[in-house]
């Protein structure tokens, strides 16, 4: 759309018939004044050159400057319709007189958003075309690019004196938008091209270099410049077996426009360099090949990386034998194999006899020398295609291809690398082992088979013989009686078998639910439900405490996060610490990470410390206890006053509350004293801490509890433990105002 100056015929018709209009009343009112004939056709004459003189004088002033801007208005908006111009003018009083052409997206400088407004809506935030309409008002032509209506225009100002404030001027704009686009993607070619990390080739139709960026020169080592005009064989050489692969790729490329795929380039010194390669053609409007463009990246530092990665996913850090997962995969395929050539197969179990002491003796330096070792001497009993790996902790395995009756001497060859003591500094330390064994297919058809009897045999036979020196004595494993292994309890966590469940602690005076315990529970396959009293020495044994902890840790702030999600009033979650737990400095710092990464405060958590593990270590115990104080984290002591008869020492300790069991209390004096009970919560309450009653089943224990003062309560008189789902709908019965639950006992018995 433009704008322009309009003449049209109209007007000019209107204009001639007023001037004849004007001549034929002059002349009427002249010709009646004369008297003669003569006279008359003079003034005939004289009225019709006046006529002709009016008409040739109105054409010269007014119809000829309007035709002439009609013509060129119109070849201004010819120019503006067929070229990248917008051509526009500004009068002495600062408005937009008339837009010549426009983008033809509707963007930048339009005629109808700017026709007849003043010059400021188009300088007013914009400073750079602001600076040219300054100068261009002061009388200097003037040149500059700035962007309007987001179209970017280099601009032309052409000063024209007119009267108003300042001087007019005419502005041809010339969009620039796609010479900037250009430019700019010029830029981003180039510095690709010059500093990207592959290298790129271009080639012409004959394969002759054309140009070759520094990445050529950083993988092949040919210079650029020794490269530029010849031909690609120096770089895209034969291989050494005679195949050429390259004249595949670029026969493929006369009908496809791309080849991408894995490939060698021959480097400078004449060795062969694996690379990923992309060839593309280039091609004119007749769809021939102009050029060829190659672009390849070194595949042997990555290829060196994916190594390094799959080795340490595989391989044990600390004796860089192979883990679990390899272990497991390699005992498989064995199976597998020895499935296909019907022969037996060997996996033995290592276990080293009272690790832990070691670790705790003598540090946990001393005892990753002694793991070390034992991997190195197991490597080397065991043949070249035997496999040794380390599962976890102090556990090996060893997987043999050879028949059980061979399996005496391999055994004896493992035993044979615990009878040198093994040199620590300065140290000589006697270690001892148990192996357990199982040979496919007389012991299990499949890798859990075999791995639970290797597993089972191993600790029957530590079972049976005496401890190392130094050593803790080893509970025997009864495993008809319930035991299990520690690849069980592992296999556990892998298939999602544990789970929490959580008991409901009550206001005893109100009877409203305030907070929980969590409780763990093994939901084994052939067992069933398993108490954690039942396995959490043997998971501190086999160094699985840990990976358990994180796993409930995990589980409970996920279920907090839900809780609060759902409105339930539960004031904190009671977790109960191992004494492994206790002895890591960073357990209480990693509660509080967990808790914060979803926005829950750090008292939403309650850890429980059993008072047995204070008394055994109340050094340790006590620098813990500070530690999660210092966090922000609940503490309590638990089953307190059933382990020792001193009880003041609960005064002085960090805690925020003691759980006690009255039937567990330890009695004084060889009896039970009824006034203990409410001597210690009286103690506790004197020296600031709740008291937290467990095990309550009767109403007339909660009555005695109320009367002794303690808080809260827990037992299941309330609930058993509860899933989460089960504790979200579970309401505690309340009884009714001024009753107690002893009371109503009684109502009920005497209805009864």
């Amino acid at each position: 759309m433009s704008s322009r100056p309009v003449a049209t015929v109209g007007s000019a018709t209107t204009e001639r018939l007023a001037i004849t209009l004007c001549v034929v009343l002059l002349g009427s009112w002249a010709l009646w004044c004369l008297a003669s004939p003569a006279q008359l056709w003079m003034g005939v004459a004289a009225l019709v050159a006046l006529w002709l003189v009016g008409l040739l004088a109105h054409w010269c002033w007014r119809v000829r400057p309007r035709a002439a801007a009609l013509q060129e208005a119109g070849t201004l908006a010819l120019i503006g319709r067929h070229l990248p111009l917008v051509i526009w003018g500004v009068d002495g009083a600062g408005l937009v007189r008339a837009v010549y052409g426009e983008h033809p997206a509707g963007r930048g400088l339009r005629a109808r958003d700017l026709a007849g407004r003043p010059i400021a809506t188009l300088t007013t935030g914009n400073p750079p075309f602001a600076a040219l309409v300054q100068q261009v008002r002061s009388g200097h032509r003037c040149s500059g690019e700035a962007e309007i209506g987001g179209v970017r225009y280099r601009h032309h100002l052409f000063p024209r004196p007119e009267g108003g404030d300042f001087f007019g001027f005419t502005c041809l704009s010339e969009e620039r938008s796609g010479v900037h686009s250009e430019t700019a993607a010029g830029q981003l070619w180039r510095a690709l091209f010059e500093q990207g990390g592959d290298a790129m080739l271009v080639l012409d139709r004959e394969r002759r270099v054309v140009a070759a960026n520094p990445g050529v020169t950083r993988i092949t080592g040919h210079e650029t410049a020794g490269l530029l005009g010849r031909r690609d064989r120096l770089v895209f050489a034969p291989l050494p077996d005679g195949g050429d692969p390259y004249a595949e790729i670029f026969e493929r490329l006369q009908d496809a426009d791309v080849w991408e795929g894995e490939t060698m380039v021959r480097h400078q010194s004449g060795r062969l360099c694996e690379v990923r390669l992309v060839a593309c053609a280039a091609r004119d409007e007749a769809g021939d090949i102009t050029n060829y463009v190659v672009m390849f990246a070194d595949l042997s530092q990555e290829k060196k990386v994916r190594e390094e990665l799959h080795h340490l996913a595989t391989h044990d850090n600390l004796t860089d034998l192979p883990n679990r997962r390899l272990f497991l995969d390699r005992l498989d395929q064995g199976i597998r194999r020895a499935r296909r050539e019907q022969r037996e197969l060997v996996v033995l179990f290592v276990d080293v006899d009272g690790f832990k002491v070691f670790n705790d003796t003598h540090g946990h330096l001393v005892g990753d020398a002694i793991l070390r070792e034992i991997g190195r001497r197991l490597r080397a009993v065991v043949r070249q295609s035997d496999t040794v790996a380390r599962l976890a902790g102090d556990e090996f395995t060893v997987l043999a291809d050879t028949s059980g009756e061979e399996v005496d001497a391999l055994v004896a060859k493992v035993r044979a690398c615990f009878e040198a003591p093994f040199a620590v500094g300065e140290r000589a330390l006697k270690v001892s082992a148990s192996v357990g064994i199982a040979v496919y297919p007389r012991d299990g058809m499949d890798v859990e088979a075999l791995m639970q009897q290797a597993d089972r045999h191993m600790y029957e036979v530590k079972a049976r013989r005496k401890p190392a020196e130094g050593a803790a004595p080893q509970r025997p494993r009864p495993y008809d009686q319930g035991l299990y292994f520690p690849s069980e309890l592992r296999l556990a966590i892998r298939r999602g078998q544990l789970k929490l469940v959580y008991q409901p602690q009550v206001e005893l005076e109100s009877g409203r639910t305030v907070a929980v315990e969590a409780l763990l529970r093994w939901d084994h396959h052939c067992r069933g439900s398993i108490n954690p009293a039942e396995f959490m020495d043997l998971a501190e044994e086999s160094g699985i405490t840990d990976a358990i902890g994180t796993w409930t840790l995990g589980q409970v702030v996920k279920q907090l996060k839900a809780w609060q999600r759902w409105g339930m009033p539960i004031r904190h979650v009671g977790l109960n610490v191992a004494i492994s737990q206790v002895k890591d400095p960073r357990y209480p710092q990693l509660v509080v990470d967990a808790l914060t990464r979803h926005g829950i405060e750090p008292a939403a958590i309650m850890l429980e410390l059993h008072e047995q593990d204070y008394l055994r270590n109340p050094g340790l115990c006590r620098i813990f206890l500070e530690r999660a104080r210092c966090a922000g984290l609940r503490l309590c002591i638990d089953q307190f006053g059933a382990a020792t008869t001193r009880y003041d020492y609960v005064c002085d300790l960090p805690v925020d509350a003691v759980k006690v069991n009255p039937r567990s209390l330890a009695p004084v004096d060889g009896r039970a004293d009824p006034r203990l009970l409410p001597a210690l919560v009286a103690l506790c309450r004197v020296a600031g801490k709740n008291v937290m009653a467990v095990g309550i089943e009767r109403s007339a224990q909660e009555a005695d509890l109320v009367a002794a003062g303690c808080v809260l309560g827990q037992g299941f008189l309330y609930s058993q433990p509860l899933s989460p789902e089960e504790l979200r709908v579970f309401r505690p019965p309340v009884p009714a105002a001024g009753f107690s639950r002893a009371a109503l006992d009684r109502e009920v018995g005497a209805s009864g």
